[in-house]
């Protein structure tokens, strides 16, 4: 469980995705959670992703480093 203060780390349009978040971050050692997307409908709606204060730099470090190994892909590396 995490330990409190919890702080936004992003954003995002579905519970799905924040589920996929949430997962990635664990499998770094970061706890997560969220919070919204509690529609009783199935509808895509906006959900924060939270992680402890003292982690969040490293959280966001993470993301970002994810974005720019989405954009370049693995054809990218060992390349100059």
């Amino acid at each position: 469980m995490a330990t409190w203060p919890l702080v936004p780390l992003t954003t995002v349009g579905s519970r799905f995705e924040a589920q996929v978040l949430v997962a990635r971050l664990g499998a770094d050692g970061i706890v997560a959670t969220m919070r919204g997307g509690d529609s009783v409908y199935p509808l895509p709606g906006p959900v924060d992703v939270l992680v402890e204060a003292g982690r969040a730099p490293e959280a966001r470090q993470l993301l970002l480093a994810d974005e720019v190994e989405a954009v370049f892909g693995d054809d990218q590396r060992g390349q100059a």
